[in-house]
């Protein structure tokens, strides 16, 4: 009997101060289509596999290709991507995706863990907390956190 329905905890929440000039976003369904658009259609260098950046403008933005327009329209709204540079900027990519109701999701690179030569992991007796941080940062400061 002590249990609300989800009816009656978004009333409270509606109710509470803390929730004033809020919305109250009700639980909706993730669409989403991971995203890595290769083979392109024409000849072209990347020279990553984060297809965040502006090196791969030309597939992604409404200038280029448009591809997220095209997940968009495809129902989703959400994209999942893996590669991942935080030295990088994404913010472009970010704004696109947002312009277009999608969702972003996100990889982390694998480099500072098993690949970084001097500081991978296991240089690190498995403790990877300082090579987390400084990607995290690194994200943050390169296009996750807007006006931060």
């Amino acid at each position: 009997r002590g249990v609300l329905s989800r009816d009656d905890l978004l009333h409270n929440a509606q109710k509470d101060a803390t929730f004033s000039g809020q919305q109250i976003h009700r639980p909706s369904i993730l669409k989403g289509i991971s995203y890595c658009p290769v083979p392109v259609k024409s000849v072209m260098s990347l020279k990553s596999d984060d297809w965040m950046t502006d090196l791969a403008k030309p597939l992604w933005s409404a200038s280029g290709r448009g591809d997220l327009e095209v997940i968009h329209s495809l129902g989703a709204n959400a994209v999942r991507l893996y590669g991942n540079n935080p030295e990088l900027q994404h913010g472009d990519f970010l704004d696109e995706a947002q312009r277009n109701a999608l969702r972003v999701i996100p990889g982390m690179s694998d480099f500072p863990y098993t690949q970084d030569p001097d500081q991978n992991c296991m240089a690190t007796q498995f403790n990877c907390f300082s090579q987390v941080k400084k990607q995290y940062s690194q994200n943050l400061k390169n296009g996750f956190l807007k006006n931060g």
